[in-house]
Formats: structure tokens, sequence, C-alpha cells
């Protein structure tokens, strides 16, 4: 698992309803990938059908809002695509925000552990198991039965850390650009002002999204400001 990114919020989905939720810690569990919606959804209504509030008080999934400017094609008033004077489609430099998962394949839970509870969690397709439990150490048999050992639980300051008892579903969203400094992009705007459309990132200006790339022109280096629209990283 990777280190969380500065800019992160948490889905909610299962309210607590009883005061005996406090004695509840956080768990970690692992899911096929692309699973993490639907182990969240499952064990929501789970817990709602078997009336498990008191034993189940949160289930999230951490994500980060990511702020991204692409060039989309304007319509006029008639619905259609317009196009400038020399028949080719007008863009403008469009903000999208979206929400990227900060853990993917896993789910975090916040719930009384115990070995009937470990089985609900368990039960729901998707989930791979308890992070720190594998096939060695997961289950034990005492006497005649066979139990499952508890998981590691978060400590409070990886809770902190996490955000995870953060009550604000909102956060500024981060801007993330598929380029850095010193790489190499190609110009695809209408406009290039050098020789050759590939080039290199000098410095990026968050704040009014422009990039000043360098490039060649009559064989001498010289910078150039463009929207980060106008470049993609070269593969």
């Amino acid at each position: 698992m990777s280190e969380k990114p500065t800019a992160s919020t948490v889905n909610n989905t299962v309210p607590s309803r009883s005061e005996s939720a406090a004695q509840a810690k956080w768990y970690i569990v692992h899911t096929y990938s692309g699973y993490e919606n639907k182990v969240l959804t499952t064990l929501k209504q789970k817990v709602e059908n078997m009336g498990l509030q008191d034993q189940f008080a949160d289930v999230v999934i951490p994500v980060e809002k990511v702020r991204e400017i692409v060039k989309k094609r304007v319509k006029g008033k008639d619905g259609k695509f317009k196009k400038d004077e020399y028949g080719d489609y007008i863009e403008e430099d469009t903000e999208v925000i979206t929400e990227v998962k900060i853990f993917p394949s896993y789910v975090f839970i916040k719930m009384i552990m115990s070995d009937d509870n470990q089985n609900v969690v368990r039960s729901v397709r998707g989930c791979t198991g308890f992070v720190g439990l594998n096939s060695m150490n997961a289950t034990e048999k005492v006497g005649d039965s066979v139990i499952h050992n508890a998981p590691p639980a978060l400590s409070e300051d990886e809770v902190a850390e996490l955000g995870l008892e953060s009550d604000s579903e909102s956060a500024a969203a981060g801007t993330v650009y598929r380029f850095g400094v010193g790489d190499s992009v190609r110009i695809i705007g209408q406009y290039c002002p050098f020789e050759d459309p590939v080039c290199t990132v000098e410095s990026i200006d968050e704040e009014n999204d422009t990039v000043t790339v360098i490039g060649i022109m009559f064989g001498r280096k010289i910078p150039a400001d463009l929207s980060v629209t106008d470049v993609e990283p070269v593969e």
C-alpha cells in the first residue's frame, strides 16, 4: 500500500446506530481488483438486513479528488459541434473533477471484531480476507472447533493519518498532470511555435493551467507558454 496523498476524502456509507459502536475498531479487508464498490455495497446490505448496525459502525473506501483540465468540443444552440472558418472543431478547456481510490483493492471497516462478524465480512463476494491474516494464521483449532483469529486493528495514529474519523466529506481537489518538469511532450494544439512538435517541459503553472516548454526554432532553443491541454506526454 502506498502513502496517503495530500488531498483526500472518505466516503462514509454505513452510519452508526448504537453507542456500542464506540467499542469498534478499524480493520482493512482486501478485495479482488475492481470489487471494492461491490464489497462495500453488499456488506452494507448485509448489515442492514441482519440488523448488525451495532456491530458495524462504518464501511468506507478512501478516495482522493483529482482535478484535470481537458479539451471538449463546443456545441452551438442547435446542439451541433461548432467549427471555425477552417472547418476545424472549436474546443475549450474544461475542468473535470473525478474521485480516484487511494488504495485500490482495499476496503476499510469499523467493526466490533468477533468470529461471527468476521464470517459476515468473509462471506461477501469479492472479499479475499482481512489484512494481517493469511492461510497460515487466519484460523485456529480449539478443541473440536475452528475459530478465526482476530486481524490487527489500525492504531489511532493510522486512523488519524488516513482521515477515517473525519466528519467532512469534502476536500480540495488536487491537480494531476500526465507529465512533469523535464519530461518530453508533444504539442497537439493548433499552434506549434517550434520546428518539431516534440519539446521538453521546463515548468508548470498550476494556478493558470499553463506549461512552459523548450523547443527548437532556427537551430536555437526557445521557450513557449502553452495550455496544459495543448501538450501530451511522449510515450
